[in-house]
């Protein structure tokens, strides 16, 4: 009898130490695993950062006082660099170089607005395949004013909060290609993304649409 419950305690203590060195095993899984998902836990990785950029293209119309239409024309390059905080938010920096033309056919007039700028951003993933993006940025660049028989330059800055949505692939540590349509929610008259006009003291925002592409050069590649 002492030999039969000898035998049955040595069982059940084999049995308790295999499946508690099983759950520890099955733990220290987990932990890895979260880790490696968790930037926040695992802090810093290359693997997350990417760069690339997009091109904008942006066209507005608005009717002045005398009915005559006024077009705005923007085109522009945006390079950027950034840093996949988690699998729903990127944060990053950019910078831009934009050409924006507005024609006045009333006042037989054209403006040219030949800008550069830094700023940051932060896209917003509430789905794989929609993000939200906010970009403060400080622009800089010149003005001029063309009139019959007069042209008028000057040294321009201003201030603009871009905001859109944007539809893309996105899967962390690979290459994708984004479409992202923004405005301008601020009001600066010198903003290359809005079109002022000078006779009613009002500023148009222009819809501005950016074809771009991502990638992650530190990508951790598997053999």
């Amino acid at each position: 009898m002492k030999k039969i419950l000898f035998s049955l305690l040595l069982v059940s203590t084999l049995q308790v130490a295999k499946a508690q060195e099983s759950y520890n095993d099955h733990r220290k899984s987990l932990e890895e695993s979260k880790k490696d998902s968790d930037p926040e836990i695992h802090g810093f990785d290359a693997s997350r950062i990417f760069i690339g950029g997009s091109g904008s293209l942006g066209y507005g119309s608005y009717q002045d006082g005398d009915n005559n239409s006024n077009n705005t024309f923007n085109i522009g390059a945006i390079p950027d660099i950034g840093y996949s905080l988690t699998n729903f938010v990127d944060v990053g920096l950019s910078s831009s170089f934009n050409y924006s033309s507005t024609v006045y056919p009333g006042l037989d007039a054209k403006q040219i607005i030949t800008s550069y700028s830094l700023g940051a951003f932060i896209r917003i993933y509430p789905m794989n395949n929609f993000f939200i993006q906010l970009m403060p940025e400080q622009d800089w660049g010149t003005r001029k004013q063309i009139f019959p028989g007069q042209t008028d330059i000057i040294k321009i800055k201003s201030n603009c909060f871009l905001a859109g949505i944007g539809l893309t692939q996105r899967v962390i540590g690979e290459s994708y290609f984004y479409t992202l349509i923004m405005v301008d929610l601020g009001k600066d008259r010198f903003s290359p993304y809005n079109s002022y006009n000078s006779s009613t003291d009002q500023v148009y925002r222009i819809p501005i649409a950016r074809v771009g592409f991502n990638f992650y050069p530190f990508r951790k590649w598997k053999i």
